[in-house]
Formats: C-alpha cells, structure tokens, sequence
C-alpha cells in the first residue's frame, strides 16, 4: 500500500470527508493521462506504485498528493470510530480505508447527473456529499467482511500437571489443563487419534514431525502437528470467545487479556510464584549460560535456568485454587466488563483504572530490575486510586483501604502513608524524574514494599468495585472523581 509522504505538511485541521474525496478524485482524474513511466517514477519505492486499489488487479494511479490526501481520510475516520479501532489493526484499517477509496470511486458515476458525461470540477457539493457517504458505507462493509467470531486459545504455563487442579474460569477467560483442552476441542476423531499416541508417548514428539512434514504425508497428521507445534510444552490453554475482530486483532486483545486474567490469579501468590505463571509470548522466564576466566586464564563457568509453572505438595494448589475462588469470581466480573466496554469503545472509567493498574502490577513482578519495578508498583498505585499523581490522594485511598478506622501503626510497622511515600514519592517520582539513581542501586526493600502495598489494594478494591458493577452501575456514569469518591467512602464504612 502506498505510504504517506511523513514529512509532508499536514492537512489542514477539519478538513471535511468530502473535500478529501473531492481530493483524491481530482488527483485521479489527472494522473490517469500521465505516461505509465512518468506516474511510476513518482514513487521512492519501485515496488510500492502510487496507487489506490480498487480489487485484485484493479487500481487506480495517484500522485502522491492523493495518497497524503487518502490517509488523512483514513486517520479521521480510524479517530471518530473507536468500534474500528478495538476491532482492527491500524495498517488493516488502512488497507480497508484505500480498497473502500477505491470502490468509492469505481462507482462514483451513479451520482452524475445526465449533463455531466465523466466527474469533473463543475459537479455540485452534492456529488461529493453522496460519494463521501458512499465510502463511509463502504468501510463499515469491508470491515464487515474482515471481521469474525472465533475462540482464542492462548498455551500457558499455571499448575504442574500432578497437581490436579481442575479447570477454572476468570471472568471470560477459561483456563483449561492441557487434556481437556484437547479433549474438548480437537473434535476431528482421526486428527485427536495421531495427538494421543504423541500425548502418551507411544511416539515421541520428534518423530512424530517428521512423519508430519514428510512430503505427501496425510493431511490429517499434519494438521495434528499442527495442533502440537502450537501447544508446545504448555500444560494449560487460556480460551476466550472474541466476537467481531479482525483476526490479528483478536489474537492480540486475547493475548493481553489472558495476560491480565494470569496476573489477576498471581496476586494470589507469593512474587516468586507469580513469576512463574506465564504465557505463550512472555519471555520474562529464561535460561543462560555464564562465562568467565579467571587472572589465570582459568576458565569459569556457571549456568542459570527459571522454570516455569508451580508445584507443591499432593493436593495443596487445587485446595488453595478453591480458596481463592471469591476473589477470582470478583476479579473476573470486574475483568468481563473491560471486556465488553473494550468491544466498541472504552469500558466504565473505574474498571479502566483497575484493568491497567493490574497490568502494571503484573510487569513490575516480571520485571528483571528492582528499579523499574518500582516504577511500575508507582504508576499501578496512582492509576488503581485514582490519583492522578497527587501523593495525597493516593495515601488517602489507600488508607481507606488499609486503615479505615484511622488505627495508630503499630511499632515497628510501616504506616501506610510512608509506604505510599516510599514506592510513589520517592521512588516512582524521582526515578521516572532522573533524580534517583536506578541502576545498581538496591531498592529491592522498595520493591517489596510496593508489592505489598499493591497486593493488599487490591485484595479489597477488586471486590468493592466487583459488588459495585452487580449493585450499583449506576456509579459509572458519574464523573471519575465522583466515582472514586464514592467508592473511597464505601471502603471506609466496611465494617
């Protein structure tokens, strides 16, 4: 697709639909006389012609001023429709954008009055009106036609597979072991044989690809492999239903909400543990071979390796998983309606902060450095309250819901008001700000401290704002503030 010219002026502010298709139809009307040779040393790119399609084989020649003049179009329409931009990608939004430019224009003559033979600069205002209409018809049909329902099945590290914890769902997000993933989707009988016999290690797995790949092999046994390359060493799969989206699209929203659902169930464990819940695309979890020599020249060597999913005693993961049920139950009502706001738009403003407070939490128990860490717990803390970087209101937050009876700290304890000073001011701040050292500095008690602090935050606001969503929706068509407001005064009168 041709590329806009990026250090080109840019179109004047406001400029209607209808003067960018009164654009663009001009610059086609000239650049179709120009000489083939003439119009294609116009592009830097010999392999990118400046054009606008209109279906295969067909297009249009532009010059660049109709190109610059097309994605302007493109990124005003891709602002005013957030349902376009949670169910597309941007470079799929604009190849939609120029194919609906395109067929725009094929069929513009249906609005030509008889007086006028071809488009040209006498037709009316009306004209244009009725084509800039056309193309928004015409988007919201190729966009259509690009979108889908499907099942997103997302492989994840969770619980080792002694451990028998059973299926499970956050929200809706389900968490399948590696079996009854297979069981219940692989519905192909011949296909769900050949993955049994690598599932049993009747065959190995490597042996089994070679068989698959061999050329000519049985299509349903390379489509089993299939199956098996995807699923790889994973002994979950995190499924959920996407409805609408163009697919590169659903498996990126899958990805990040299956991330969100796995960081939800790690508040409920210990960092070291949390770490260790993972996903097909994380990459926080590694192996890596260490090298030195010694003033000697003696060679040293030494090696390192972070495995991923939790085990424990017989029994004890499925017991603690049922324990955790009211909060999980919690979590994932606040995570459906991120969700469902998310399909079309942006969901109710509370569950927004919770829902990228949570993200931030979970990178910063990912994250390799204690420095950026505490960044990430500052950030979570100021989104999850709604502070918007006022220290105070933060403090105030979360006395509400660590303190809120407004007890003495006991000796010895930090007050919640210093812990929110040492993650938040003094950390977040003058790290993010360049007036603290980060690197090679230990903060590793300020990162713990902003663990806790973030843990226990949302131990209890994910079941206030859960009850909230059930009890009282109404709260969410007040202003933010209000709506914290409101929320900050419920923790405060728990009992």
């Amino acid at each position: 697709m041709s590329r806009r010219r990026e250090l080109a002026e840019p179109e004047a502010p406001g400029e209607t639909a209808e003067a960018l298709v009164a654009k663009i139809l001009a610059d086609v009307i000239e650049t179709a006389a120009m000489p083939f040779d003439e119009w294609s040393g116009l592009s830097n790119n010999p392999f990118v012609p400046l054009a606008i399609p209109i279906d295969a084989g067909r297009q249009y020649k532009v010059t660049q001023t109709g190109v610059d003049a097309a994605h302007t179009l493109a990124a005003q329409t891709w602002l005013a429709r957030q349902d376009f931009r949670q169910t597309l990608t941007r470079p799929e939004f604009d190849k939609i954008t120029f194919h609906a430019i395109g067929q725009t224009i094929f069929d513009c003559r249906a609005h030509l009055s008889d007086e006028h033979g071809a488009p040209d600069a006498q037709v009316g205002p009306d004209f244009y009106a009725a084509v800039a209409r056309d193309f928004s018809k015409n988007v919201d049909r190729l966009a259509d036609a690009a979108r889908s329902d499907v099942d997103r099945h997302i492989p994840c590290h969770l619980f080792h597979g002694d451990q028998a914890v059973p299926a499970f769902a956050v929200g809706p997000i389900e968490f399948l072991p590696r079996a009854d993933w297979i069981a219940r989707y692989v519905r192909d009988p011949t296909q769900l044989a050949h993955i049994q016999r690598v599932e049993t290690r009747a065959v190995s797995y490597s042996d089994f690809r070679e068989q698959a790949l061999q050329v000519g092999s049985d299509r349903d046994l390379y489509r089993a492999w299939e199956i098996l390359s995807s699923l790889r060493n994973f002994e979950w799969v995190a499924t959920i239903r996407m409805r609408g989206h163009a697919l590169s699209q659903s498996h990126q929203k899958a990805s990040v909400l299956v991330g969100l659902a796995i960081d939800a169930i790690g508040l409920r464990f210990q960092v070291e543990d949390a770490r260790r819940f993972t996903k097909a695309g994380r990459q926080h979890l590694f192996g890596e071979e260490r090298l030195a020599t010694s003033p000697s020249g003696d060679f040293l060597r030494g090696s390192s390796m972070q495995m991923p999913g939790l085990g424990s005693a017989p029994g004890a993961l499925a017991a603690k998983m049922a324990a955790e049920r009211p909060f999980l139950d919690a979590a994932g009502k606040v995570l459906d309606a991120f969700v469902v706001g998310r399909q079309s738009g942006r969901a109710p403003h509370l569950v927004e902060r919770w829902a990228n407070a949570l993200y931030w939490v979970g990178e910063a128990r990912r994250e390799a450095s204690d420095f950026m860490a505490v960044v990430d717990y500052g950030c979570a803390a100021d989104g999850l309250t709604g502070a918007k970087g006022k220290a105070t209101a933060i403090t105030s937050f979360a006395e509400a819901v660590l303190n809120p009876k407004g007890e003495a700290t006991p000796p010895g304890m930090l007050s919640v008001a210093k812990a929110v000073s040492r993650v938040y001011r003094e950390g977040r701040n003058k790290l993010a700000h360049g007036e603290a050292a980060g690197l090679f500095e230990d903060l590793s008690e300020t990162r713990a401290i902003g663990d806790a602090l973030l843990v226990n935050l949302f131990d209890t606001v994910t079941l206030v704002l859960a009850d909230t969503i059930e009890k009282r929706p109404d709260v969410f068509e007040l202003d933010e503030q209000i709506a914290f407001r409101f929320i900050e005064t419920k923790l405060r009168q728990r009992p």
